[in-house]
């Protein structure tokens, strides 16, 4: 039996960094540390390991460190989510056992990529990991742009049916899909993935949401939460609009390195990202700083 309800993923969730040193090695002083400030800024939860985490550019023992080294500075102030997903079944497994054993309170898989897998294949990707691991909670992550797979209440029923699955991380622009997919799967934690459209998730009935600008700018996406659940769709629709003028400029320069740099700026230096990513050159950091200048106001 799984022991986790849709209300224990009802959060804003930050899609977390892995901090880098020049040598490339994981920096974990500093990934304890943005822990700490974003908890303080409002993070409620933290997904690790995820495509802003870097997650198929570390090895399986780095993932494994950088989840305990996160449930260390969190110290159960607030829930983390351990991504898992890779090509390997195997790997998946090894990581979710890690993940659970650790006190994470659920994990998420991205599906088996690279190679054309059938929707029976994937879908006994994931049925095999809840096997291994039959009281884990799991999240499915939906990221068709990086994947070339969108899950739908139709192609994934079978899966989303799985009491073990809890919930789906709908990284895609399909509204329309997740709506469809809470009507026909009631109770599942519907979660938004694309910071941009947060306001627009929730209204189609999204309890949560976990993004990559959260990393720097969570105060912006509880004002949105708050002004939504007051009624007030005028005040969320100018705070989204704060939100996605960062979305925009970071996309721009490439958004896990300048939410990287963002944290430079703070007085943590992450790095950037591994190659074959390539570092901020000086017009993006300067660009970078300006936006960093800007006050979080609504537009």
């Amino acid at each position: 039996m799984v022991n986790a309800k849709q209300a224990d993923f009802q959060r804003l969730w930050s899609a977390l960094l892995t901090p880098m040193r020049a040598d490339e090695s994981v920096n974990y002083e500093a990934l304890e540390r943005i822990v700490e400030l974003q908890i303080q800024d409002g993070a409620e939860g933290f997904y690790c390991c995820g495509s802003s985490g870097e997650a198929l550019l570390l090895t399986l023992d780095e993932r494994k460190q950088v989840l305990e080294h996160v449930l260390k500075a969190a110290d159960g102030r607030v829930p983390v989510i351990s991504h898992v997903g890779t090509i390997r079944t195997a790997d998946a497994v090894d990581l979710a056992r890690h993940a659970i054993s650790s006190g994470a309170l659920a994990v998420s898989m991205i599906p088996p990529y690279y190679y054309k897998f059938s929707m029976d294949e994937i879908m006994g990707y994931y049925e095999d990991v809840i096997s291994a691991l039959p009281n884990a909670p799991v999240i499915v992550y939906n990221i068709p742009q990086f994947t070339g797979v969108e899950f739908s209440k139709d192609n994934a029923g079978r899966l989303l049916a799985n009491e073990n699955i809890v919930g789906i991380k709908h990284t895609s622009t399909n509204l329309y899909s997740l709506e469809r997919i809470g009507q026909a799967f009631p109770g599942k934690a519907l979660i938004n993935g694309f910071d941009e459209q947060f306001l627009g998730a929730l209204s189609m009935g999204s309890c949560a949401t976990i993004g990559t600008t959260v990393n720097l700018f969570a105060p912006l996406f509880h004002k949105v939460r708050d002004a939504y659940n007051a009624g007030d769709m005028g005040l969320a629709l100018r705070w989204q609009h704060a939100i996605n003028l960062r979305v925009e400029a970071t996309v721009k320069v490439g958004i896990f390195n300048a939410m990287k740099y963002g944290w430079t700026l703070r007085g943590v230096d992450c790095g950037f990202c591994r190659a074959p990513f390539r570092p901020l050159d000086p017009a993006a950091r300067k660009a970078m700083a300006e936006l960093m200048a800007l006050p979080l106001e609504p537009v």
